[in-house]
This record gives C-alpha cells, structure tokens and sequence, in this order.
C-alpha cells in the first residue's frame, strides 16, 4: 500500500507507467542524507521518502533510519552506514552495503532480499538477519537463514548462526553458534 503510485494518463487515454520505486523510508533518527541516482547532490531524507532505483542512503554518527522494500522486506540502517538502492539493469534485487551495518525482516513469506557489500553477497531467506560491514563482513542470523557467498566459498547459515570474511580474497568462515554477546540490539531503537 505504501507503494502505490497512480499513474498519469497522456491525451488520448494511454497509461504512462510511474518510476520504478525500490523503497520508501518509514523511519528516521538524526544526520540521513539521500540522493538521487547520478547525481552528487543529498537532500535530507524524511519518512515516507520513496527511493528510486540507485539512489543511496547514508546515516551519519547517531543516526538511523528504517525502509520498507519492494518485495516486502524491512531494512534498518545504522550510524556511520552507505546503503545503495538496486540499480535500474537486472533481474535480482540487490542492495549494496558499502560500509555500516543493516538488520533485516522480511514481512512476509516471499520477501527476498540480496545485500552485496564489498566481501561478499548475503541472500537474505529469513525472518531476521544483521549484517555489517567494516574492515571485517559479519552476518548474524536470529530467524531463518541467509546464504553467504563470495567467489571463493559459499556458506549457509541458519537462526542463532553468525560467520565473518575477512576481505573479498578470503572465502567465508563456517557458521558457528553465536554467542549472547555477539547477538545485536541496536536495532530494537528503531
């Protein structure tokens, strides 16, 4: 419902199709700047803000903010992050993590959601997932699972799992058990 765009009509009764939308903001805390696809300008963003295919979301120290996708999945975003839309070419939905971190859900059972960050691909089949990016990628899984996959290895991990990549030349570590320390809260802020 949050998508729905009505759609011009031209002289002569023809439907123009409305721009295609990848998300619409529904929550924001603090220094969110956006922009546009191709173009250097940001505005400040402001809930119920829609984001076009390859516009970018940053938050800066403090902040966060909160999108609901598309394909129905909500991503929350935290301080010091670089979230870029899917581009406008393709098949797959994928969102580029460039650094920060995002908390997944998926608010229904066809959801999908693909994170590419520069470590590797998280394809995201779950209810509930993290995923940060610094010098270290981390995944934590709290419901479902998500597919952790770069060129040199590829694993699975399911709720209550966490792994890392070191860097984009190092293939992803086996899932292990996470620890209650290493479980996340930042998200229940938003």
């Amino acid at each position: 419902a949050l998508l729905l765009a009505v759609l011009p009509l031209l002289p002569g009764g023809q439907a123009v199709s409305a721009e295609k939308i990848a998300a619409v903001s529904v929550f924001v805390e603090g220094d969110v700047p956006y922009a546009r696809a191709g173009s250097g300008a940001y505005s400040e963003l402001k809930a119920n803000e829609l984001l076009h295919p390859g516009d970018s979301v940053k938050t800066g120290p403090g902040a966060k903010a909160s999108l609901i996708t598309k394909s129905g999945a909500e991503i929350r975003i935290n301080e010091n992050s670089v979230l870029e839309m899917p581009g406008k070419k393709g098949m797959r939905e994928m969102f580029g993590l460039a650094m920060g971190q995002v908390w997944s859900r998926m608010l229904h059972k066809r959801a999908k959601l693909n994170v590419r960050t520069p470590a590797a691909v998280c394809a995201v089949r779950g209810t509930e997932a993290d995923i940060e990016q610094r010098s270290l990628l981390t995944v934590k899984v709290y419901e479902g699972h998500v597919d952790l996959e770069n060129a040199l290895g590829k694993q699975s991990l399911f709720a209550g799992q966490i792994s890392t990549v070191a860097n984009p030349a190092s293939a992803p570590a086996p899932a292990r058990s996470m620890t209650q320390g290493e479980a996340g809260s930042w998200q229940e802020a938003i």
